[in-house]
């Protein structure tokens, strides 16, 4: 078993590296975090940002790593 700060530092952090994908939608911003190794699983950043919006829309962005709401 790991302590709490592991686990945090391991599963909920993202590493220095990555970066956002914001998209908005119904007055919701939703942010998608990728790096080389997420984008490895599309042949392209346009087919990650396809799934990133089929997720927003179809799913209500269960695979977001965040969501805002926009005033």
């Amino acid at each position: 078993m790991i302590g709490p700060r592991a686990y945090e530092e391991m599963f909920l952090t993202k590493h220095p590296k990555m970066k956002d994908l914001v998209l908005e939608h119904e007055g919701q911003r939703y942010f998608y975090s990728y790096d080389w190794e997420i984008l490895e699983m599309f042949d392209s950043m346009i087919e990650f940002e396809v799934w990133c919006m089929e997720d927003m829309k179809e799913r209500g962005g269960m695979y977001a790593d965040r969501i805002e709401v926009i005033e």
